[in-house]
Protein backbone atom coordinates (compact mmCIF):
# COMPACT_ATOMS: atom_id res chain seq x y z
CA UNK A 1 0.00 0.00 0.00
CA UNK A 2 0.92 3.12 -0.47
CA UNK A 3 1.23 6.18 2.00
CA UNK A 4 -1.60 7.50 1.71
CA UNK A 5 -3.88 3.94 2.17
CA UNK A 6 -2.53 4.38 5.97
CA UNK A 7 -3.62 7.89 6.07
CA UNK A 8 -6.98 7.20 5.19
CA UNK A 9 -7.96 4.51 7.48
CA UNK A 10 -5.63 6.70 10.37
CA UNK A 11 -7.11 9.72 9.76
CA UNK A 12 -9.64 10.37 6.47
CA UNK A 13 -8.52 11.67 3.83
CA UNK A 14 -10.63 15.02 2.56
CA UNK A 15 -12.61 14.13 -0.66
CA UNK A 16 -11.64 16.62 -3.48
CA UNK A 17 -14.68 19.09 -3.96
CA UNK A 18 -15.08 21.01 -7.50
CA UNK A 19 -16.41 23.92 -5.89
CA UNK A 20 -18.76 25.68 -9.14
CA UNK A 21 -22.21 25.46 -9.27
CA UNK A 22 -23.26 23.24 -12.08
CA UNK A 23 -26.15 23.49 -13.76
CA UNK A 24 -28.62 20.72 -15.32
CA UNK A 25 -27.73 19.71 -18.61
CA UNK A 26 -31.33 18.46 -19.64
CA UNK A 27 -34.50 21.08 -19.62
CA UNK A 28 -35.35 21.57 -15.99
CA UNK A 29 -36.62 24.94 -14.34
CA UNK A 30 -36.83 25.16 -10.81
CA UNK A 31 -40.37 26.48 -9.63
CA UNK A 32 -38.61 28.33 -6.45
CA UNK A 33 -35.24 29.93 -4.91
CA UNK A 34 -33.02 26.79 -4.31
CA UNK A 35 -32.08 25.07 -0.53
CA UNK A 36 -28.67 24.97 -1.98
CA UNK A 37 -26.42 26.22 -4.17
CA UNK A 38 -23.23 23.92 -3.87
CA UNK A 39 -22.41 20.85 -1.54
CA UNK A 40 -18.82 19.90 -0.40
CA UNK A 41 -17.68 16.81 1.78
CA UNK A 42 -15.08 16.52 4.47
CA UNK A 43 -14.26 13.14 6.28
CA UNK A 44 -16.29 14.05 9.38
CA UNK A 45 -18.06 17.16 8.33
CA UNK A 46 -20.39 18.14 4.92
CA UNK A 47 -21.18 21.81 4.07
CA UNK A 48 -23.45 23.21 1.76
CA UNK A 49 -23.92 27.22 0.68
CA UNK A 50 -27.69 27.74 1.36
CA UNK A 51 -29.99 29.70 -1.24
CA UNK A 52 -30.34 32.57 1.37
CA UNK A 53 -25.44 32.39 0.60
CA UNK A 54 -24.66 31.12 4.15
CA UNK A 55 -23.13 28.27 4.75
CA UNK A 56 -24.62 25.33 6.60
CA UNK A 57 -22.38 23.10 8.18
CA UNK A 58 -23.46 18.96 9.77
CA UNK A 59 -21.48 16.55 11.30
CA UNK A 60 -18.49 17.71 13.22
CA UNK A 61 -18.49 21.33 14.14
CA UNK A 62 -15.21 22.95 12.86
CA UNK A 63 -16.09 25.84 15.25
CA UNK A 64 -15.42 23.56 18.12
CA UNK A 65 -11.48 22.70 18.85
CA UNK A 66 -12.33 20.04 21.48
CA UNK A 67 -14.10 18.30 18.32
CA UNK A 68 -16.77 17.27 20.60
CA UNK A 69 -19.61 19.24 19.52
CA UNK A 70 -21.87 17.17 16.12
CA UNK A 71 -24.21 19.16 14.28
CA UNK A 72 -27.15 16.80 13.26
CA UNK A 73 -29.48 19.88 11.56
CA UNK A 74 -27.99 22.43 8.96
CA UNK A 75 -26.22 25.13 11.03
CA UNK A 76 -25.14 28.17 9.67
CA UNK A 77 -21.78 28.72 10.17
CA UNK A 78 -20.95 31.88 11.10
CA UNK A 79 -18.10 34.68 10.39
CA UNK A 80 -19.16 35.95 6.88
CA UNK A 81 -19.67 39.96 7.44
CA UNK A 82 -23.36 41.30 6.73
CA UNK A 83 -24.18 41.18 3.10
CA UNK A 84 -21.51 39.16 1.98
CA UNK A 85 -22.92 35.79 0.39
CA UNK A 86 -20.78 32.37 0.24
CA UNK A 87 -19.94 31.56 -3.66
CA UNK A 88 -17.33 28.77 -3.41
CA UNK A 89 -16.89 26.02 -0.84
CA UNK A 90 -14.53 23.26 -0.02
CA UNK A 91 -14.37 20.66 3.09
CA UNK A 92 -11.27 18.58 4.41
CA UNK A 93 -10.34 17.61 7.21
CA UNK A 94 -11.55 19.33 10.70
CA UNK A 95 -11.14 22.56 8.50
CA UNK A 96 -13.68 24.18 5.53
CA UNK A 97 -12.87 26.80 2.99
CA UNK A 98 -15.16 29.40 1.48
CA UNK A 99 -15.00 32.39 -0.94
CA UNK A 100 -17.00 35.35 -0.27
CA UNK A 101 -18.97 37.89 -2.76
CA UNK A 102 -16.70 40.13 -1.74
CA UNK A 103 -13.72 38.28 -3.53
CA UNK A 104 -12.34 37.32 0.09
CA UNK A 105 -11.34 33.59 0.73
CA UNK A 106 -12.67 33.18 4.68
CA UNK A 107 -11.47 29.62 6.55
CA UNK A 108 -12.66 28.07 10.05
CA UNK A 109 -11.45 24.65 11.60
CA UNK A 110 -7.88 23.45 12.56
CA UNK A 111 -5.56 25.85 11.60
CA UNK A 112 -1.85 23.55 13.01
CA UNK A 113 -0.20 23.60 9.58
CA UNK A 114 -1.05 26.65 8.43
CA UNK A 115 -3.92 26.13 5.82
CA UNK A 116 -6.15 28.92 7.61
CA UNK A 117 -2.89 31.21 7.20
CA UNK A 118 -1.79 32.96 10.09
CA UNK A 119 0.12 36.57 9.93
CA UNK A 120 0.91 36.57 13.91
CA UNK A 121 4.91 36.67 14.29
CA UNK A 122 5.51 32.98 16.30
CA UNK A 123 2.71 31.70 13.87
CA UNK A 124 0.20 31.54 17.36
CA UNK A 125 -3.20 31.84 15.55
CA UNK A 126 -4.24 28.08 16.06
CA UNK A 127 -8.14 26.95 15.59
CA UNK A 128 -10.38 29.57 14.13
CA UNK A 129 -13.68 29.43 15.15
CA UNK A 130 -15.61 31.42 12.99
CA UNK A 131 -15.40 32.06 8.71
CA UNK A 132 -12.13 34.33 8.96
CA UNK A 133 -10.04 35.73 5.85
CA UNK A 134 -7.56 33.52 5.15
CA UNK A 135 -4.13 36.23 4.56
CA UNK A 136 -1.67 36.88 1.15
CA UNK A 137 -3.69 37.89 -1.91
CA UNK A 138 -1.96 40.33 -3.32
CA UNK A 139 -4.13 43.93 -3.30
CA UNK A 140 -6.68 43.78 -6.77
CA UNK A 141 -6.53 40.03 -6.66
CA UNK A 142 -10.09 38.48 -5.77
CA UNK A 143 -11.01 34.71 -5.31
CA UNK A 144 -12.74 33.38 -7.43
CA UNK A 145 -12.73 29.38 -5.94
CA UNK A 146 -11.09 27.25 -3.18
CA UNK A 147 -9.94 23.78 -2.86
CA UNK A 148 -8.95 21.76 0.02
CA UNK A 149 -5.72 18.80 0.53
CA UNK A 150 -5.37 16.78 3.74
CA UNK A 151 -3.57 19.85 5.59
CA UNK A 152 -3.22 22.84 3.36
CA UNK A 153 -5.52 24.72 0.99
CA UNK A 154 -5.55 26.55 -2.62
CA UNK A 155 -7.44 29.47 -3.80
CA UNK A 156 -7.84 30.39 -7.18
CA UNK A 157 -6.92 33.75 -7.92
CA UNK A 158 -9.01 36.44 -10.48
CA UNK A 159 -5.15 36.61 -12.16
CA UNK A 160 -5.79 33.43 -12.99
CA UNK A 161 -2.67 32.40 -10.29
CA UNK A 162 -3.39 29.47 -7.63
CA UNK A 163 -2.46 30.75 -4.01
CA UNK A 164 -1.74 27.94 -1.63
CA UNK A 165 -0.96 27.99 2.32
CA UNK A 166 -0.28 25.18 4.16
CA UNK A 167 1.62 21.74 4.68
CA UNK A 168 3.97 21.33 1.27
CA UNK A 169 5.43 17.61 2.47
CA UNK A 170 5.34 16.26 -1.50
CA UNK A 171 5.34 19.59 -3.36
CA UNK A 172 1.63 20.33 -3.60
CA UNK A 173 2.44 23.78 -2.83
CA UNK A 174 5.39 23.45 -5.68
CA UNK A 175 8.79 25.21 -4.89
CA UNK A 176 7.63 28.55 -4.82
CA UNK A 177 6.86 27.86 -0.88
CA UNK A 178 8.97 26.51 1.87
CA UNK A 179 8.79 22.16 2.27
CA UNK A 180 7.14 22.12 5.17
CA UNK A 181 4.86 24.71 6.97
CA UNK A 182 3.52 27.48 5.36
CA UNK A 183 1.95 30.86 6.68
CA UNK A 184 0.27 33.08 3.90
CA UNK A 185 -0.87 32.49 0.68
CA UNK A 186 1.54 32.70 -2.00
CA UNK A 187 1.81 31.73 -5.72
CA UNK A 188 2.16 28.22 -6.94
CA UNK A 189 5.07 27.79 -9.81
CA UNK A 190 5.22 25.70 -12.88
CA UNK A 191 2.20 26.99 -15.01
CA UNK A 192 3.81 28.26 -18.67
CA UNK A 193 4.04 31.83 -19.02
CA UNK A 194 0.00 33.73 -20.77
CA UNK A 195 -1.41 29.99 -19.15
CA UNK A 196 -4.19 30.64 -16.80
CA UNK A 197 -5.74 28.56 -14.30
CA UNK A 198 -9.35 27.94 -14.65
CA UNK A 199 -9.82 24.91 -12.28
CA UNK A 200 -8.71 24.04 -8.96
CA UNK A 201 -8.92 20.42 -7.21
CA UNK A 202 -7.39 19.08 -4.38
CA UNK A 203 -6.78 16.12 -1.90
CA UNK A 204 -4.41 14.34 0.33
CA UNK A 205 -1.26 15.87 -0.64
CA UNK A 206 -1.88 16.27 -4.29
CA UNK A 207 -2.80 19.84 -6.36
CA UNK A 208 -4.06 19.44 -9.99
CA UNK A 209 -5.25 22.73 -12.16
CA UNK A 210 -6.79 22.59 -15.55
CA UNK A 211 -5.34 25.75 -17.51
CA UNK A 212 -6.68 28.20 -19.87
CA UNK A 213 -4.55 25.70 -22.83
CA UNK A 214 -6.67 23.33 -22.06
CA UNK A 215 -3.61 20.83 -20.42
CA UNK A 216 -3.94 19.68 -17.07
CA UNK A 217 -1.47 20.33 -14.41
CA UNK A 218 -0.26 18.67 -11.22
CA UNK A 219 2.11 18.77 -8.43
CA UNK A 220 2.73 16.84 -5.19
CA UNK A 221 2.14 13.28 -4.36
CA UNK A 222 1.60 11.23 -7.19
CA UNK A 223 -0.05 7.99 -6.25
CA UNK A 224 -0.78 5.29 -8.40
CA UNK A 225 1.09 6.67 -10.82
CA UNK A 226 -2.35 9.38 -10.43
CA UNK A 227 -0.35 12.50 -12.29
CA UNK A 228 0.65 10.30 -15.36
CA UNK A 229 3.61 8.92 -14.43
CA UNK A 230 5.49 11.58 -13.56
CA UNK A 231 5.93 10.62 -10.11
CA UNK A 232 6.14 13.46 -7.19
CA UNK A 233 6.12 16.36 -8.63
CA UNK A 234 7.68 19.53 -7.00
CA UNK A 235 5.86 22.19 -9.52
CA UNK A 236 2.34 22.45 -11.55
CA UNK A 237 3.94 19.75 -14.50
CA UNK A 238 1.75 19.18 -17.50
CA UNK A 239 -0.14 15.76 -17.64
CA UNK A 240 1.47 12.98 -19.94
CA UNK A 241 -0.57 10.22 -21.65
CA UNK A 242 -3.56 11.67 -22.21
CA UNK A 243 -5.55 11.19 -25.48
CA UNK A 244 -4.83 14.02 -28.01
CA UNK A 245 -8.16 14.97 -28.91
CA UNK A 246 -9.47 15.10 -25.07
CA UNK A 247 -10.96 18.59 -24.27
CA UNK A 248 -11.17 18.74 -20.52
CA UNK A 249 -13.83 20.71 -18.91
CA UNK A 250 -12.95 20.00 -15.34
CA UNK A 251 -11.05 18.04 -12.93
CA UNK A 252 -11.57 15.92 -9.40
CA UNK A 253 -8.77 14.27 -7.69
CA UNK A 254 -8.28 11.76 -4.63
CA UNK A 255 -6.01 10.44 -2.73
CA UNK A 256 -5.75 7.44 -5.21
CA UNK A 257 -6.67 8.93 -8.44
CA UNK A 258 -7.49 12.10 -10.85
CA UNK A 259 -10.84 11.99 -12.57
CA UNK A 260 -11.28 14.26 -15.49
CA UNK A 261 -14.08 15.45 -17.79
CA UNK A 262 -14.20 15.52 -21.33
CA UNK A 263 -16.39 18.09 -23.04
CA UNK A 264 -17.72 14.83 -24.85
CA UNK A 265 -19.62 13.66 -21.29
CA UNK A 266 -16.71 11.02 -20.88
CA UNK A 267 -15.03 10.39 -17.71
CA UNK A 268 -11.51 9.39 -17.75
CA UNK A 269 -9.34 8.23 -14.60
CA UNK A 270 -5.41 8.18 -13.68
CA UNK A 271 -4.00 6.11 -10.50
CA UNK A 272 -5.52 3.30 -8.81
CA UNK A 273 -7.75 0.42 -10.06
CA UNK A 274 -7.36 -1.55 -6.45
CA UNK A 275 -11.02 -0.92 -5.58
CA UNK A 276 -12.53 -0.96 -9.78
CA UNK A 277 -12.73 2.60 -9.93
CA UNK A 278 -11.60 2.19 -13.33
CA UNK A 279 -15.11 0.80 -14.12
CA UNK A 280 -13.92 -2.03 -16.16
CA UNK A 281 -15.54 -5.29 -14.58
CA UNK A 282 -12.05 -6.17 -12.22
CA UNK A 283 -9.87 -4.74 -9.50
CA UNK A 284 -6.26 -4.75 -9.85
CA UNK A 285 -2.95 -3.18 -7.67
CA UNK A 286 -1.36 -1.82 -10.55
CA UNK A 287 -0.50 1.87 -11.04
CA UNK A 288 -2.53 3.47 -14.18
CA UNK A 289 -0.67 6.34 -15.40
CA UNK A 290 -2.58 6.18 -18.86
CA UNK A 291 -6.15 8.01 -18.54
CA UNK A 292 -8.60 5.15 -18.96
CA UNK A 293 -12.09 5.74 -20.20
CA UNK A 294 -15.12 4.80 -17.76
CA UNK A 295 -17.18 2.47 -19.86
CA UNK A 296 -21.35 3.36 -19.29
CA UNK A 297 -20.84 7.05 -18.70
CA UNK A 298 -20.93 8.66 -21.90
CA UNK A 299 -22.82 12.15 -20.88
CA UNK A 300 -21.73 13.29 -17.35
CA UNK A 301 -22.02 17.03 -16.53
CA UNK A 302 -20.00 16.61 -13.36
CA UNK A 303 -17.93 14.61 -11.67
CA UNK A 304 -16.17 13.78 -8.27
CA UNK A 305 -13.54 11.49 -6.88
CA UNK A 306 -13.33 10.00 -2.99
CA UNK A 307 -10.27 8.21 -1.63
CA UNK A 308 -11.24 5.15 -3.61
CA UNK A 309 -14.42 5.97 -5.68
CA UNK A 310 -15.21 8.04 -8.84
CA UNK A 311 -18.65 9.52 -9.19
CA UNK A 312 -20.76 11.33 -12.42
CA UNK A 313 -23.67 12.85 -12.64
CA UNK A 314 -25.12 12.77 -16.18
CA UNK A 315 -27.48 15.19 -18.15
CA UNK A 316 -30.19 13.26 -17.32
CA UNK A 317 -30.23 14.07 -13.74
CA UNK A 318 -28.79 10.23 -12.73
CA UNK A 319 -25.64 9.90 -10.64
CA UNK A 320 -23.30 6.70 -11.29
CA UNK A 321 -20.59 5.51 -9.38
CA UNK A 322 -17.44 3.08 -9.15
CA UNK A 323 -15.32 1.40 -6.67
CA UNK A 324 -15.02 1.51 -3.01
CA UNK A 325 -18.27 1.56 -0.99
CA UNK A 326 -16.62 1.46 2.47
CA UNK A 327 -19.60 2.57 5.34
CA UNK A 328 -21.58 2.45 2.65
CA UNK A 329 -20.78 5.52 1.05
CA UNK A 330 -22.32 4.42 -2.73
CA UNK A 331 -25.55 3.07 -1.11
CA UNK A 332 -26.66 -0.73 -1.81
CA UNK A 333 -24.12 -1.18 -4.73
CA UNK A 334 -22.20 -4.11 -3.36
CA UNK A 335 -18.05 -3.81 -2.63
CA UNK A 336 -16.22 -3.17 -4.48
CA UNK A 337 -18.39 -1.46 -7.80
CA UNK A 338 -16.61 -2.68 -10.79
CA UNK A 339 -18.68 -1.28 -13.04
CA UNK A 340 -20.68 2.17 -13.45
CA UNK A 341 -23.76 1.53 -11.76
CA UNK A 342 -26.70 4.30 -10.72
CA UNK A 343 -26.77 5.25 -6.60
CA UNK A 344 -30.12 4.92 -5.92
CA UNK A 345 -32.37 7.27 -4.03
CA UNK A 346 -34.44 6.23 -0.91
CA UNK A 347 -38.39 5.40 -1.46
CA UNK A 348 -40.82 8.60 -0.71
CA UNK A 349 -38.06 11.16 -1.40
CA UNK A 350 -39.37 14.92 -1.89
CA UNK A 351 -37.86 15.96 -4.73
CA UNK A 352 -38.28 14.46 -8.17
CA UNK A 353 -35.69 16.50 -9.90
CA UNK A 354 -32.10 15.36 -11.74
CA UNK A 355 -29.75 15.57 -9.69
CA UNK A 356 -26.78 18.05 -11.02
CA UNK A 357 -24.07 18.25 -8.37
CA UNK A 358 -22.17 15.46 -6.26
CA UNK A 359 -19.47 15.57 -3.84
CA UNK A 360 -18.09 12.31 -1.93
CA UNK A 361 -15.40 11.63 0.60
CA UNK A 362 -13.93 8.73 2.60
CA UNK A 363 -17.76 7.09 3.45
CA UNK A 364 -20.23 9.65 2.33
CA UNK A 365 -21.88 10.83 -0.29
CA UNK A 366 -23.42 14.11 -0.69
CA UNK A 367 -25.56 15.27 -4.55
CA UNK A 368 -27.87 17.91 -4.93
CA UNK A 369 -30.73 18.12 -6.99
CA UNK A 370 -32.08 20.86 -9.42
CA UNK A 371 -34.35 22.08 -6.76
CA UNK A 372 -31.41 22.79 -4.59
CA UNK A 373 -32.21 19.90 -2.34
CA UNK A 374 -29.15 18.11 -0.65
CA UNK A 375 -29.41 14.19 -0.34
CA UNK A 376 -26.97 12.15 1.56
CA UNK A 377 -25.97 8.42 1.83
CA UNK A 378 -23.43 6.49 3.66
CA UNK A 379 -21.76 6.48 6.82
CA UNK A 380 -22.83 8.89 9.62
CA UNK A 381 -21.18 8.58 12.60
CA UNK A 382 -20.78 12.28 13.36
CA UNK A 383 -24.39 13.67 11.92
CA UNK A 384 -23.13 14.44 8.74
CA UNK A 385 -25.84 13.10 6.94
CA UNK A 386 -28.39 14.62 9.76
CA UNK A 387 -29.84 12.80 12.04
CA UNK A 388 -28.69 9.32 13.68
CA UNK A 389 -28.41 6.53 11.90
CA UNK A 390 -26.05 5.25 8.54
CA UNK A 391 -28.50 5.79 5.40
CA UNK A 392 -28.17 2.81 2.10
CA UNK A 393 -29.82 4.96 0.13
CA UNK A 394 -29.55 8.59 -0.93
CA UNK A 395 -31.92 10.63 1.67
CA UNK A 396 -33.34 14.17 1.90
CA UNK A 397 -31.08 15.83 4.96
CA UNK A 398 -33.19 16.56 7.62
CA UNK A 399 -33.90 20.14 8.74
CA UNK A 400 -33.52 21.77 5.56
CA UNK A 401 -36.33 24.55 5.66
CA UNK A 402 -39.54 24.38 3.66
CA UNK A 403 -39.44 28.62 2.75
CA UNK A 404 -41.78 30.40 0.90
CA UNK A 405 -40.45 32.00 -2.26
CA UNK A 406 -43.81 32.97 -3.58
CA UNK A 407 -45.80 34.22 -1.20
CA UNK A 408 -49.88 32.96 -0.31
CA UNK A 409 -52.34 35.15 -1.88
CA UNK A 410 -56.25 35.37 -0.32
CA UNK A 411 -59.14 35.12 -3.54
CA UNK A 412 -62.30 36.14 -3.59
CA UNK A 413 -64.22 39.38 -2.64
CA UNK A 414 -63.79 41.37 0.40
CA UNK A 415 -67.69 41.44 1.28
CA UNK A 416 -69.43 40.39 4.20
CA UNK A 417 -71.30 36.84 3.49
CA UNK A 418 -68.37 36.39 0.64
CA UNK A 419 -66.03 33.17 1.09
CA UNK A 420 -62.05 33.59 0.94
CA UNK A 421 -60.03 31.27 -0.32
CA UNK A 422 -55.94 30.37 0.77
CA UNK A 423 -53.47 30.17 -2.23
CA UNK A 424 -50.49 28.19 -0.91
CA UNK A 425 -48.09 29.83 -2.89
CA UNK A 426 -44.55 28.58 -3.83
CA UNK A 427 -42.41 26.58 -1.58
CA UNK A 428 -38.75 25.48 -1.45
CA UNK A 429 -39.86 22.34 -1.31
CA UNK A 430 -43.21 20.99 -1.90
CA UNK A 431 -45.43 20.27 2.13
CA UNK A 432 -46.67 17.38 2.22
CA UNK A 433 -49.70 19.30 4.37
CA UNK A 434 -50.51 22.84 4.89
CA UNK A 435 -52.11 24.71 8.01
CA UNK A 436 -53.68 27.92 7.88
CA UNK A 437 -54.92 30.59 10.55
CA UNK A 438 -56.65 33.69 9.13
CA UNK A 439 -56.34 37.21 10.64
CA UNK A 440 -58.66 39.97 11.35
CA UNK A 441 -56.16 42.49 10.62
CA UNK A 442 -52.85 41.24 13.09
CA UNK A 443 -55.47 39.35 14.84
CA UNK A 444 -55.96 35.58 14.48
CA UNK A 445 -59.61 34.70 14.18
CA UNK A 446 -60.61 31.91 16.92
CA UNK A 447 -61.86 28.79 14.24
CA UNK A 448 -60.59 30.02 11.69
CA UNK A 449 -57.87 27.61 10.59
CA UNK A 450 -59.30 25.62 7.26
CA UNK A 451 -58.57 26.62 3.62
CA UNK A 452 -61.63 29.20 3.49
CA UNK A 453 -62.80 31.49 5.21
CA UNK A 454 -66.86 33.31 5.32
CA UNK A 455 -66.56 37.29 6.05
CA UNK A 456 -68.86 37.80 8.93
CA UNK A 457 -69.94 41.42 10.54
CA UNK A 458 -67.67 41.64 12.82
CA UNK A 459 -64.85 41.75 9.61
CA UNK A 460 -66.69 45.01 8.03
CA UNK A 461 -64.12 47.71 7.63
CA UNK A 462 -61.43 45.37 8.48
CA UNK A 463 -58.74 43.80 6.54
CA UNK A 464 -57.87 40.22 6.12
CA UNK A 465 -54.82 37.80 5.43
CA UNK A 466 -54.22 34.02 5.68
CA UNK A 467 -50.80 33.00 7.50
CA UNK A 468 -49.67 29.37 5.39
CA UNK A 469 -47.41 26.72 7.12
CA UNK A 470 -45.94 23.94 4.86
CA UNK A 471 -45.11 20.96 6.93
CA UNK A 472 -43.28 17.29 5.29
CA UNK A 473 -41.49 14.79 7.29
CA UNK A 474 -37.42 15.53 7.81
CA UNK A 475 -37.90 19.30 6.89
CA UNK A 476 -37.95 22.49 8.99
CA UNK A 477 -41.88 23.33 9.11
CA UNK A 478 -41.71 27.00 7.35
CA UNK A 479 -44.54 29.87 7.53
CA UNK A 480 -45.14 32.63 5.16
CA UNK A 481 -48.17 35.88 5.57
CA UNK A 482 -50.62 36.44 2.54
CA UNK A 483 -50.57 39.99 1.87
CA UNK A 484 -53.79 41.72 3.37
CA UNK A 485 -56.82 41.71 1.35
CA UNK A 486 -58.49 45.31 1.03
CA UNK A 487 -61.23 46.84 3.56
CA UNK A 488 -63.78 44.08 3.38
CA UNK A 489 -67.69 45.90 2.71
Amino acid sequence: MRRLHKLAAATGVAAAVICATVQPAQAYTPAVKPQATTIAVGPTTTIFIGGDGKVYQTGLDVQDPAGNVSRTTPTPLPGLPSGVRAQSIAAAYRFVLVVGSDGKAYGAGVNAQGQLTDTSADHSQGWKSTLTPLAGLPSGVSAKAVAAGYAFSLVLGSDGKVYGTGRNIYGELTTSMPSELNYKLAPLAGLPSGVRATTIAADGYTTVVLGSDGHVYGAGDSAHGSLTGTGDAKKLTVFGGLPGSLAVKTVAVSGANVVLLGSDGHVWVTGSNEWGQLGVGATDTKDHPLARKIPGIDQAVAIDAGYGNVLAVDKYGITYATGDNTGGALGELGNPVTVADAVRVAPGQPSKAPFVEVATGDSDTLVRDADGVVLGVGYNGQGQLTGTGDRSALTAFAGQRISAYKSPAVSGTAKVGSTLTAKNGSWSVKPTAYAYQWYRGSTAVSGATSATYKLTSADKGRKIKVRVKGTRTSFTSGTAYSPATGTVG
